[in-house]
């Protein structure tokens, strides 16, 4: 499993934009929900590949067929690769205003 510092570098390095982190947890349970926008399905699914490999992920990678929004359910993180006008629509950020962090 990557940490959530790990996998926030990972997805700039990946030249992943826009990337935001969202605290949910609540009762001791930490839960993190991370929105990025990829600018083509080709770098969604080459991040989606890195991403699965270093955590060893095990699980169906929900949306990779298509490509336009791919979803990683981990344990204490949910993570979301977006196409823009797909993360335009669905508008998750507003969503979850209230609970983004900084992770500097």
């Amino acid at each position: 499993m990557l940490k959530i510092k790990d996998l926030v570098t990972l997805l700039q390095d990946s030249k992943m934009k826009n990337v935001a982190v969202y605290d949910l947890s609540e009762n001791g349970q930490e839960k993190y929900v991370v929105l990025c926008t990829s600018s083509k399905v080709a770098d969604s699914k080459k991040v989606a590949d890195i991403i699965a490999e270093k955590s060893a992920y095990k699980e169906k990678i929900e949306g990779y067929f298509k490509g336009e929004w791919i979803v990683f359910d981990f344990p204490n993180l949910t993570l979301h690769i977006f196409l823009s006008k797909v993360r335009e629509k669905y508008n998750l950020d507003k969503l979850y205003k209230p609970k983004k962090i900084s992770l500097k």
